[in-house]
């Protein structure tokens, strides 16, 4: 057998051995990994619940906390629930010595001159209550947040470019050791522009911390269980650290520590130089084939099997033949050149910002909904689960296309039904946005796995990083969607509910990739799938069937007249 692309190099080393299940083990721990980068922030700037500090001198009046706080603070007339921002400026001791009825709803107000007192009942000590990030400071925890999207945005096409310039494996290194001791860093820090620079810094790092693991172990896997070896990890490993997050953060006691336990861990990251291999398709294209042959035998010996001199010889003259071709140097904008290339470039650019915006503001939103915030977040992570083992189902069934349709617009109309539900129904708004965040992340596990298989492995790395960079302009907007819920429940949802269906009906346009090869060049982008070239095999093309039909019926001594129509 000629090997005449490098999928067809698999029916030699094995396309999902025990090689493939090293590279497997790998990219469950970066699941674990991005589940803390990604949602570890969230933790960090969590608002407990807060009211003002009583003035100095009710100290000397012997009276419980609790009597302090209704004598000083306000209550919302409706909802009976005590002020967050505002207390009673009035002189407290003449009011306790003349037994005056109190408090009066009547009394003058003022904001939290003497500071805060919060409540760690039911939450531990965060930045925001370190630093007294509320009410008139209350929009800094959703600048840091947004300010981390930003360095993603600077980061990740930089990054892109230089996983296909000098590897996949630098990157991964580089990326995870400096996230990490950036994420360490910022539990030191005392002020909100030490922070936010620090969460700047990992923002740069992340997604090409984990995409360029993702892309890389997607490389060295056969078609037919791509989508088992990109979900599987994510089934388990990022659902189970969803899970478990918001109670190491409470066990933690304190979100320095926390910053400390989900980030020290990315450092360990500096073994990979010995333990993963670099892209063999990233490596033929720089004409190293030498390089790709020992890993070759690598993965063949790994996984058991036996290359005869006429493999490895085989394998040698595809290297060379590979490293002969001309390899102009391509970057992000040679994805514009060719309509089809062009076309799909653009529309995962779209499906980007759908599911950024989507997946971000529904995981934010979940301090809003909901008994706790804990609950809430584990409850909303173990919907994972169930999400991801049904993506893979449906992938392999109804194709990438169908069900990243369905379940988008399908979650923008879940979306739309919890804005339409009063906002004292807890529960129907609960139960509703668990189904909108269970959709959302079936699309996203799609959506992750889609780039992957459209773009070419020439630009691969730099096409998703360019793909995630407009997604993160989304991502920088979903705090401030969330934040809008403190005007109504139904603003965040709403806004998420159009943005999605109107996104998930234009990716009808995107192409199927079910079983398709992985593209490795500009050139082959568009080719059809495995499954389009066995129904093309089968059917006789025109010239063919007319050349058999003569031979069939033609006879000695017998003339057939053709007739044309």
């Amino acid at each position: 057998m000629v090997i005449q692309d490098f999928d067809s190099v698999f029916v030699h080393i094995g396309g999902f051995g025990r090689y493939q299940m090293l590279l497997f083990s790998v990219n469950c721990f970066m699941c674990a990994l991005v589940s803390f980068v990604y949602f570890g922030q969230f933790f960090m700037t969590l608002t407990p619940p807060h009211w003002c500090a009583p003035p100095p001198d009710l100290a000397g009046l012997n009276l419980t906390s609790d009597q302090v706080k209704s004598l000083t603070i306000p209550r919302d007339p409706h909802t009976g629930k005590y002020l967050e921002c505002v207390r009673y400026q009035v002189d407290f001791k003449e009011v306790i010595e003349n037994q005056t009825s109190w408090p009066d709803p009547s009394w003058p107000t003022i904001s939290c001159s003497h500071g805060w007192a919060y409540d760690f009942s039911l939450f531990y000590p965060t930045i925001t209550s370190q630093l007294d990030w509320v009410c008139a400071e209350d929009w800094k925890p959703t600048l840091a947040q947004s300010l981390f999207f930003v360095g993603s945005l600077v980061g990740s096409p930089v990054l892109g470019w230089a996983a296909d310039a000098w590897g996949r494996l630098p990157v991964i290194v580089a990326t995870n050791v400096v996230g990490g001791l950036a994420g360490v860093a910022s539990a030191f820090c005392a002020s909100f522009a030490s922070f936010t620079v620090f969460r700047f810094v990992v923002g740069i790092t992340f997604d090409s911390h984990y995409n360029a693991v993702y892309i890389l172990i997607m490389e060295y896997v056969s078609s037919e269980y791509r989508s088992i070896m990109g979900n599987v990890p994510i089934l388990i490993f990022l659902t189970a650290s969803m899970c478990a997050m918001p109670w190491l953060a409470w066990a933690s006691a304190d979100w320095a520590v926390f910053a400390v336990v989900i980030h020290a861990p990315q450092v360990l990251c500096v073994a990979f130089y010995w333990l993963l291999p670099e892209s063999a398709r990233w490596l033929l294209g720089q004409g190293r084939v030498k390089d790709t042959l020992r890993i070759l035998k690598t993965a063949a010996r790994i996984n058991g099997k036996s290359l005869s001199p006429a493999t490895l010889q085989e394998l040698q003259d595809f290297g060379l033949r590979k490293a002969e071709e001309k390899r102009p140097k391509v970057n992000v904008l040679d994805l514009f050149k060719t309509p089809v290339l062009r076309r799909r470039f653009l529309l995962l650019c779209l499906m980007s910002i759908t599911l950024s915006i989507a997946y971000d503001a529904h995981m934010r939103n979940t301090a809003h909904i909901g008994p706790s915030v804990f609950f809430t977040f584990t409850l909303a992570g173990f919907v994972e689960l169930p999400a991801d083992l049904l993506t893979m189902l449906l992938m392999e069934k109804l194709g990438r296309r169908h069900t990243l349709v369905g379940t988008v617009v399908v979650g923008g109309l879940s979306c739309l039904a919890v804005a339409a539900v009063p906002a004292d129904a807890h529960t129907a708004i609960l139960v509703l946005a668990m189904v909108g965040r269970f959709l959302i992340t079936m699309s996203g596990n799609v959506g992750l796995q889609y780039k992957v298989e459209v773009l070419p492995t020439v630009a691969r790395a730099q096409g998703m990083a360019f793909i995630h960079t407009t997604g993160f302009v989304a991502a920088f907007l979903s705090p401030y969607v969330v934040y809008l819920s403190k005007f109504g429940h139904f603003l965040p949802y709403t806004i998420l509910g159009v943005v999605t269906i109107v996104g998930g009906l234009v990716c009808v346009l995107l192409p199927e990739t079910l079983d398709q090869k992985l593209p490795d060049s500009l050139e082959r982008t568009g080719r059809p799938s495995s499954r389009a070239k066995a129904a093309a095999a089968t059917t006789p093309a025109p010239d063919t069937e007319l050349k058999s039909q003569l031979q069939t019926t033609r006879q000695p001594g017998v003339t057939t007249q053709l007739r044309c129509p």
